[in-house]
This record gives C-alpha cells, structure tokens and sequence, in this order.
C-alpha cells in the first residue's frame, strides 16, 4: 500500500483536504522549521566551525521528520563503522559527501525557517486582524485604518463580511502552508538522503567486513589449534616418553629382585591418563579446526572425517583442488554438523556428502536417511551454518520433511577469490 504524502494530499478534493488532518501537520511542521530557523541561527553564527557536525545532526533530524508530511524514513547516507574505528570517525564522516549535503541542508534550513517564520507572522498577523475588526464591529461603529489611506468603517450592520473573507484566509493559507511545507521537505530529503552509490558502496562494505571477521576468527582458530598441537600436545607426547623411560628403568629394579608393585600401578595410572590426555586433546584440536583442512585440503579433510564418524559416510566429492580456506571451512563444518544431528537426533545408517563445483559456486549437499524433521529454528547449529553461509555470500537450504530424507545444501561463491589468488601467485 503506497504512502499518502502531503503532495498525495494536495490532490484530494478541497473539501477533503481542508476538513482533514492534513492543514494542521502542514502547520506542526512548519512551526518546527520556524523553530529550527531560529535556534540554529545563532548557532552557526558562534560555532561557525562546527558546521559540518552540525549539518550531521539535522541531517538526521531533517530523514525523520519527513514523516510528519507522510515521507518515509530515509537511510543514512553515511559510512557505518565498527567499534573499532570509532576513533577514525571525524575524519571519514568530514571526507563523505553526505555530511558536506548535510551542511548544505544546515544553511537551507535557517533560510527557510527565517522565511516560514515571516509567513507564519503575516498569516497569524492577517488572521487576528479580521478577529479584531469583526468584534469590533459587532459591538459597536468603528472607523478601521486597513493601509495607507484606505479606511473603512465597521458596525452591527456590516461586520459579518469579516466571516466569509476570514474562511477564504485560512483556506488560502492552508494550500499555501502544504506547498511550502512539501517543497521544503522534498529539497531536504533530497540532501539528506543517500545516493544509490553510496548504498552500494555501504552494502559492499558491510558484505567486506563480515567476510573479514570470518576470515579472522578462522585464521584464530587455526592459530589456537597450532598452538596446541605444536605446544601442549608436543609436551604431553614428552612426558608419555618420559613416563616410557621411568617404565624401563621399573623392569631393571624388578630384575634386580625389588619390589615394584605400588611404583607400577601408579606408572600405568599416570600413562593412562597421559594417552587419555593426548586423546582428548587431539579431538578438542579437530573440533578447533582440523589440520588435514589447512594442510592438504577440503576432500582430504573429509577423508580423513569418514574414518572417525560415528555415521557412515559415502563421498562423491569432485576433484576441484584447493579452494578459498573460508569455503572449505564452511564446507567442513557443514558436514560435521550433519553428522553430529545425524548421530543425536535420527536413526539415520549413512550420509552421502556431494561436492562439486558449479559455475563460480562450491556447492556442497550431505543428505542422511533419516526419519527428518530437522527444524532451523531449533539449537543454533543450523542457523549458525546459515549466518555463515550469508556472510560468505552464499546461501543455505534444508530440506527435511517428516519421515525424512533430510538434505542440507550450501552454495559458496569461490570463483573471484580464486581469481585474485591465481593472479597473486602469477605476480
């Protein structure tokens, strides 16, 4: 349904916009505009300065109360920014067309609250003068000065004129208030709103960061599960040789004819706990990020998954070599995350995971033979797959209706990334 708007309602019948709401939002408006005239004039003339800052403020005033004459909410034109470049942002906002349009609606603002607050004045002024000379003339002859030399006298008899021709005023005032209040929120949200352009420019930006903290948080995984693998897990591998070697020097003492019984039972114990240790470690680094994925790949990663998977897996994975580490991440986990609902939540005997690469997309389907069901909204695993899936560019779907097959798909785009890493290679 389209919005009606002041200019919608200047096209009504006379009759229907002058007994409507419109002539008095027309009116709320342009006492607000004859407000903002008159504050801000002063204001810029002391803080002459700041007027860029000031422009951002109404600018954000001016995209909201449009909807005072029925215009929708308009987005900002300005750059978002994170907390993190929260300290940058005087400079980006200085450097950005909007804030400098904004300044210019600043400048147009006083204007046209000067002048909307003369015409309010002479209307207002014209209104109580017929006010006056109406009940003067009701209660008694008078000699009226209208201008100039032009005089005219008013009594019981002839003061009731002042009914008709006051009505006609306010009718005429009110089509003149919607035209100037209307023409002057069209040139505003005109300055104050943003450009295709920079829409484009904010979504790619956006589209930019998101894929930027995914590449970070994964290059942080991979980090951790190194650190592990290289730190903690090395330094239980040295103290299972250590405990190996406390063992053979037992044997000698044994040989020997002492008794080692209590010494042998606490040494298996501590070895058991330190292969129990390393194995639990080991699974924790897989879950970090496995890596067999950064090493040697997606279908190695899946290969090597299939050998420890609590549900059989059946592989039909093209040969399509290394791709973008963000796509093969995505592509793990969503595997890993089929199996894991498939082990806890379905009956399911098998998987069969196809990946394949189609035009500029990795698409990656894992299918089980459940008995389905499978809800998004319920846990955060699946949504989880899906923000990530979004955030690369990409899309998810599931498919699971009641007594199954559950099939989860995911396209990812990799054919840009893989563009400008062959070209980087090139150089």
């Amino acid at each position: 349904m389209r919005t009606t708007t002041v200019w919608h309602a200047l096209m009504r019948a006379p009759w229907r916009f002058l007994c409507g709401r419109w002539p008095w939002r027309v009116l709320g408006y342009l006492l607000l505009s004859a407000a903002i005239g008159f504050v801000l004039l002063p204001v810029i003339v002391l803080t002459v300065l700041l007027l860029p800052l000031w422009g951002i403020v109404i600018g954000a005033i001016e995209r909201r109360r449009g909807g005072i004459l029925g215009f929708e909410r308009q987005p900002s034109g300005h750059v978002a920014l994170t907390r993190e470049q929260r300290h940058i942002w005087l400079s980006v906002r200085v450097s950005e067309a909007a804030t400098w349009r904004e300044t210019a609606a600043l400048l147009l603002d006083v204007l046209l609250g000067w002048v909307t607050l003369a015409v309010l004045f002479f209307q207002g002024f014209a209104l109580t003068a017929l006010i006056a000379i109406g009940a003067t003339g009701a209660t008694g002859e008078a000699d009226v000065r209208l201008f100039s030399d032009i005089r005219v006298i008013v009594g019981p008899d002839n003061w009731w004129p002042v009914i008709p021709i006051g009505t006609l005023l306010m009718c005429v005032c009110a089509y003149v208030n919607a035209v100037l209040a209307a023409a002057q929120a069209s040139v505003l949200r005109m300055l104050c709103g943003p450009r295709q352009r920079e829409l484009t420019r904010n979504v790619e930006r956006l589209i930019q960061s998101r894929a930027a903290l995914v590449a970070a948080f994964e290059a942080e995984r991979r980090r951790i599960e190194r650190d592990l693998h290289d730190g903690v897990q090395q330094e239980l591998v040295t103290l299972a040789a250590r405990l190996g070697m406390v063992s053979l020097e037992l044997d000698d003492l044994s040989a020997q004819g002492t008794d080692i019984g209590p010494a042998r039972g606490a040494l298996d114990a501590a070895q058991g706990q330190a292969e129990h240790a390393m194995a639990t470690l080991r699974n924790t680094v897989r879950g970090i990020h496995p890596a067999v994925l950064t090493d040697h790949g997606l279908r190695a990663a899946l290969d090597e998954l299939s050998d420890r998977t609590p549900v059989p897996l059946i592989l039909d994975v093209a040969e399509f070599g290394r791709l973008p580490a963000s796509a093969e991440t995505a592509a793990y986990y969503l595997v890993t995350e089929a199996i894991s609902n498939a082990a806890k939540h379905t009956t399911a005997t098998r998987l069969t995971v196809r990946a394949a690469i189609e035009g500029d997309a990795l698409a990656v389907t894992v299918t089980d033979n459940g008995h389905g069901g499978a809800n998004e909204d319920v846990g955060t695993g699946l949504r989880g797959l899906r923000e990530r899936a979004e955030t690369l560019g990409g899309r998810f779907g599931i498919i699971s209706p009641a007594g199954g097959p559950t099939t989860l798909h995911m396209a990812l785009p990799i054919l840009s990334e893989r563009t400008e890493r062959d070209a980087s290679a090139a150089r």
